[in-house]
């Protein structure tokens, strides 16, 4: 069982939509522009650069959180995001465990009939360098709405959860609130992660909605784990 007590120090949540043959077809990721060292990103610049870096939502667990892995993401998700496209929830009964018959609920290749989502397809990683559990959590291949394309509903949730999370009561005085929706959340065909998977750059570059952006060094190397290349069906390390 992956939710092993106290032996994450934080948790991220990488939602992703499937195709009709099973295969991962986009992936949702979010940019942020950030203040970092050049040579964090292995870039020869000298002290720090500003950058637009794409990485998956995430972060440090919280008491609050109970050790549960799947408390931090989702919480760090709402916080970070305003809960994009309300897929939070999905969290709340996604199998994690390999407890559900995901080949069961799909259909074979080339069938005309829509492919059954079950929330059983999905996979949780350990990535040990950074004490960091990653949830790949599926959700159905409506959920991936364009930007700018987004049900009202859905903008209008986010509008309410950003009104909730900043009417919360401090639970102390000296209580540091963190950054709360300051993730630009975008879809992306996963060939553009398998480019990163692949790629010998420690941040790889990529081109988002007309701007250079890097890949975060963290989130890129959980895509070069051996289990996320089989997700994403790219080559083995060499």
């Amino acid at each position: 069982m992956f939710r092993i007590k106290g032996a994450y120090r934080a948790a991220a949540v990488v939602f992703f939509t499937r195709n009709d043959d099973g295969s991962v077809a986009k992936v949702l990721v979010a940019v942020e522009e950030r203040k970092v060292k050049a040579s964090f990103l292995d870039l020869e610049d000298k002290g720090k650069v500003v950058e637009r870096l794409v990485v998956f939502p995430m972060g440090r667990k919280e008491k609050k959180d109970k050790n549960d892995p799947v408390e931090t993401a989702k919480r760090e998700y709402i916080e970070e995001t305003l809960d994009y496209g309300s897929l939070a929830r999905y969290l709340d009964f996604a199998d994690f465990d390999g407890g559900g018959d995901s080949a069961a609920a799909r259909l074979a290749p080339g069938s005309k009939v829509p492919m059954t989502w079950s929330g059983a397809d999905n996979m949780a990683l350990y990535f040990a360098p950074a004490g960091l559990t990653v949830l790949f959590c599926e959700v159905p291949v409506a959920e991936a709405d364009e930007p700018g394309h987004e049900p009202p509903a859905k903008k209008q949730r986010q509008e309410e959860t950003a009104a909730e999370l900043k009417a919360m009561p401090k639970p102390s005085p000296s209580y540091h609130v963190g950054k709360v929706g300051h993730l630009q959340s975008v879809w992306l065909d996963a060939q553009s992660l398998r480019t990163v998977a692949e790629s010998k750059d420690k941040a790889p570059k990529l081109s988002l909605q007309g701007q250079d952006c890097r890949f975060f060094p963290t989130s890129a190397s959980v895509l070069r784990l051996p289990e996320a290349r089989k997700w994403l069906e790219t080559t083995p390390n060499a």
